[in-house]
């Protein structure tokens, strides 16, 4: 039996307080989909997924926008950047669902976003927001499925739309390296710190997030 990341009864409070918070951030005029993004990485989705009580019901929605907007980039151009997202219920729905998502499957908020990301939730609202949401959530475990057979490095490389010898190129680290760890010839999980943190370093992520598990 699969081991859900907390109890069940924290749930519906995480699934309400990341609608939200994007619900929030949208009426504040703030991007949603760019607030998503920043809270896949954060300290906040990570505690959440640690099971932290303090987070999974002491804070509010709104408090969780307050974290990663004091936290979190400070590209204000960017937090205000124009969005598709039709309107706040569209929003709050994208957030519920996305908790609900991550509750099922187990997996990081950062990984959903790489494989399911939030504009992608956003242009599912009209389609299935009134339906029932193991509908949402299992077309979520099967997008996650369908990109699993692909290393995280190869996963991160495309989010950023580099080819393997533009990636070599800035990172610094050999081509042949870069084409071993994503056919999985050799264990990134055992590749030299500095390689990992010049790769880290290029596709904007954390060292973790390389490794395959």
């Amino acid at each position: 039996m699969k081991i859900k990341p907390y109890d069940h009864t924290y749930l519906e409070d995480v699934s309400d307080n990341l609608g939200t918070m994007l619900e929030y951030a949208f009426k504040c005029g703030f991007n949603p989909i760019v607030i998503w993004e920043i809270f896949a990485s954060s300290v906040v989705a990570r505690e959440i997924e640690m099971a932290n009580p303090k987070y999974l019901a002491g804070y509010s929605g709104r408090d969780y926008l307050d974290i990663l907007i004091d936290t979190g980039p400070t590209n204000e151009d960017k937090l205000l950047a124009k969005t598709s997202a039709a309107n706040d219920d569209q929003c709050y729905w994208a957030g519920w669902a996305l908790a609900r998502l991550q509750y099922e499957c187990g997996q990081s908020f950062f990984k959903i976003n790489r494989f399911f990301p939030i504009q992608s939730v956003l242009e599912l609202y009209e389609a299935l927001h009134e339906a029932d949401i193991q509908k949402f959530i299992d077309l979520g475990i099967r997008r996650l499925k369908e990109k699993e057979c692909e290393t995280n490095l190869k996963t991160l490389r495309l989010s950023c739309g580099l080819t393997q010898a533009a990636l070599a190129t800035i990172s610094q680290v050999d081509l042949r390296s870069i084409q071993m760890y994503e056919q999985r010839r050799n264990d990134i999980n055992k590749a030299q710190a500095d390689t990992l943190l010049k790769l880290s370093k290029t596709l904007h992520c954390k060292i973790e997030d390389l490794f395959e598990y």
